[in-house]
């Protein structure tokens, strides 16, 4: 599976780089030899920026398999896996490698499926990569490209009570509920396509002391949903959202863009950000009705829509 990719962190490197690089030097991961029927991922905010990730696959081998690959491009620490297979949870053997910079591969291998076998692979680390300050503000991110059909995409993201949830949430929530110890906010996508890329962004602010209402987080999430975050899901349904105020990114581009047309390649300089997520943030802009992009070359030539100068 291919790596996440932070807005602003060391992981500059694109999600499908980094599977290709994978591919190559390991050809079992492009030739996967089982079809994907989910693909879930838990994230659990701790104190100290530290996250507890648990991805779990449910598999059905197509041909004889006994192991599977994760890639990241961000920090893994303490990695274990379990394995159940036809209904027997087994300790899969774990490793760690760093394949080529940042990117990391964790082999996980169990005793060998046979086709039509299915296994469900549960992965557990601990991670300091994927939460970064942000205009004074703590903020979530992560990016994920599929290198194949899944059947079920699942996304859950735990965020401790006593942090205050903040803008940008994107995209849309499927659900949320509160807990007595966590605000919990959940994705979903059934019938993902091979190339379907999904880009999550949840703000929040550091731990109050004072006792911070529930309700006032169901409130603020209503407002964001009714305002038009449809943003994030790249291949959910293409709408025109209706006009609501920009983001701060979106404002920081068209203040550039108002010295006159810049290449895309001179935008992620100017901006700061990778250029996954400039190439993200510029797509929505189009589909808003802000911006044009012309292709130039390997990039694109980027000015303000008629009316935004």
């Amino acid at each position: 599976m291919p790596a996440p990719e932070n807005q602003k962190s060391r992981r500059g490197k694109s999600a499908l780089i980094a599977f290709l690089l994978l591919a190559l030097l390991f050809p079992q991961v492009g030739a996967s030899g089982y079809s994907m029927d989910s693909y879930s991922i838990y994230f659990e905010v701790q104190d100290g920026g530290t996250i507890k990730e648990t991805v779990e696959v449910v598999l059905t081998a197509q041909e004889p398999v006994n192991q599977y690959i994760f890639t990241s491009d961000y920090p893994i620490e303490n990695p274990e896996a379990l394995v159940e297979i036809n209904g027997q949870t087994i300790i899969a053997n774990v490793s760690i490698k760093n394949v080529i910079g940042d990117i990391n591969a964790v082999y996980v291998t169990f005793p060998e499926l046979k086709p039509n076998d299915t296994a469900r692979i549960r992965i557990i680390f601990y991670t300091r990569g994927l939460i970064n300050e942000v205009n004074g503000k703590q903020q979530f991110s992560y990016y994920v490209k599929f290198p194949q059909k899944v059947g079920l995409f699942y996304v859950r993201l735990y965020i401790p009570q006593g942090y205050a949830v903040l803008s940008p949430i994107m995209p849309a929530i499927s659900k949320l509920e509160s807990t007595e110890n966590s605000l919990i906010l959940e994705w979903q996508r059934e019938d993902v396509d091979e190339g379907d890329e999904f880009y999550f962004v949840v703000g929040f602010s550091s731990p109050k002391k004072e006792t911070f209402d529930p309700r006032i987080l169901f409130g603020l999430v209503g407002v964001a949903f009714v305002g038009g975050i449809y943003a994030g899901m790249l291949l959910s349904e293409r709408r025109k959202p209706k006009p609501e105020a920009l983001k701060s990114d979106e404002e920081k581009v068209i203040e550039l863009l108002k010295e006159g047309p810049m290449l895309q390649s001179e935008l992620v300089k100017r901006l700061g950000f990778s250029k996954a997520k400039v190439s993200i943030l510029l797509r929505e802009m189009e589909e808003k009705g802000l911006i044009v992009r012309v292709k130039e070359g390997r990039t694109y030539r980027v000015e303000l829509a008629a009316g935004e100068t």
